[in-house]
C-alpha cells in the first residue's frame, strides 16, 4: 500500500475514533507518570521535604548501589501524587478532547526506546559475563547458611556462564525487537516474560532493584495493552486477526527515512557501546582478581567500590 494511502486511512481513522472518558483519564495519568519517572526531573527537594514532613524520615539523596533506598521509594510516591494532581488539572482543562491517538503514539515511541535501551544494557552485562562473575574462593569456602539470599543468587548465576549468557541474550532480543514498530508486540511479550522472572528473583532473593524492575515490567505491559483484544481473539477465542496498518510518523517520506536511519544508527551504537563496556568490566574484574591474592580482601574491594547497574558483583 502506498504511503499516501496509509496516511489517508490513518487520517480517516482519527476522524471517527472516540475514546471513552475513563480511557482518556487513565491515559493522562499514565502519560504524566511515565514521563516524570523516566526523565531526570529535579524532584530531590520535593523528595527530601516529603520524607521529612510526611514520612518523618531524614532522606539523603546519595548513590549507594541500591535502587530501593528510602529516597527512591519516597520519590516514587512523589511522582505518583504529582501525576494524580496533573491528571485532575489536565482533565479539567482538556475535558472536550475526544482522543489522544497522536500523543499515545508518541508516548509508545518514548517508552519503547526507554525499555529497549534498559533491556539491551542489562542483557549485555550477561552476554559478556560481568554482572555475575565466577564465584570467588571466599564465596566457595563460605558455609551455605552464612550466605545472604542475594549472595546465593549471584553464586548460582555466576557458576554457570552459559546460563547467564542465555538469560542476557533473551533480554537483548526483547530490547532489539522493541526498536522496530513491526516487532514491538513480540518484543513487549518477550520482555514481559523475562522481566516477570527478574522481578520474582529481585523479590525472592532480596535484590535491591525491585522498584526499577517493576517499572520496566509495567512499561512492557503498557506496550502490549494496545493489542490485548487481538491477542485475546487469537489465543483465547481462536479467531483470525489481521495486521494493523502502521501510520507514518511524518507526512514527508524523507523525514520517515531519516528517522529510520537515525534509529538504526542509535541501536547499533548502543549495542556496541554496551557490549564494549561489559567487556571492559570483565577485564577489570579479572585484573583485580589476579592482583588480590587474599580472596576475602578482594571481595571487600569489589563490594565497596565497583558496582554494575546498581547491583554489586558479590554480596
Amino acid at each position: 500500500m502506498a504511503l499516501s494511502e496509509l496516511q489517508q486511512q490513518a487520517s480517516a481513522q482519527d476522524d471517527v475514533t472516540t475514546w471513552s472518558p475513563l480511557r482518556r483519564v487513565v491515559f493522562r495519568f499514565v502519560f504524566v507518570y511515565l514521563i516524570l519517572y523516566n526523565l531526570p526531573f529535579p524532584l530531590d527537594a520535593l523528595t527530601i521535604w516529603v520524607g521529612r514532613h510526611v514520612f518523618h524520615q531524614t532522606v539523603e539523596i546519595t548513590f549507594s548501589g541500591s535502587g530501593d533506598t528510602s529516597a527512591a521509594w519516597i520519590r516514587g510516591f512523589c511522582i505518583l501524587v504529582v501525576a494524580v494532581f496533573a491528571t485532575v488539572i489536565w482533565t479539567l482543562l482538556d475535558r472536550n478532547r475526544t482522543q489522544y491517538d497522536r500523543l499515545h503514539e508518541g508516548l509508545r515511541v518514548y517508552v519503547r526506546f526507554v525499555l529497549a535501551l534498559a533491556m539491551i544494557s542489562y542483557g549485555a552485562i550477561k552476554v559478556i559475563p560481568s554482572q555475575f562473575p565466577l564465584p570467588t574462593l571466599h564465596r566457595l569456602m563460605e558455609p551455605f547458611g552464612d550466605a545472604s539470599p542475594m549472595g546465593l543468587l549471584w553464586t548460582f548465576m555466576g557458576a554457570s556462564p552459559a546460563y547467564s549468557m542465555f538469560a542476557g541474550a533473551i533480554e537483548m532480543l526483547g530490547g532489539l525487537l522493541l526498536t522496530a514498530r513491526r516487532t514491538t508486540l513480540v518484543g513487549a511479550l518477550v520482555c514481559l516474560g523475562t522481566l516477570s522472572n527478574v522481578v520474582a528473583l529481585n523479590f525472592c532473593y532480596d535484590v535491591p532493584v525491585k522498584l526499577y524492575s517493576i517499572h520496566l515490567f509495567l512499561m512492557a505491559a503498557f506496550l502490549a495493552t494496545s493489542d490485548v483484544k487481538r491477542l485475546t481473539d487469537f489465543f483465547v477465542r481462536g479467531r483470525a486477526v489481521t495486521a494493523e496498518p502502521l501510520r507514518p510518523h511524518f507526512r514527508n517520506p524523507r523525514l520517515n527515512r531519516a528517522a529510520a536511519i537515525l534509529r538504526t544508527l542509535l541501536v547499533v551504537w548502543y549495542v556496541g557501546i554496551s557490549l564494549l563496556q561489559s567487556h571492559n568490566e570483565r577485564l577489570d574484574y579479572e585484573k583485580d582478581r589476579l592482583h588480590h591474592k587474599d580472596a576475602s580482601k578482594f571481595l571487600l574491594v569489589r563490594r565497596g567500590f565497583h558496582w554494575v547497574n546498581e547491583v554489586p558483583y558479590n554480596r
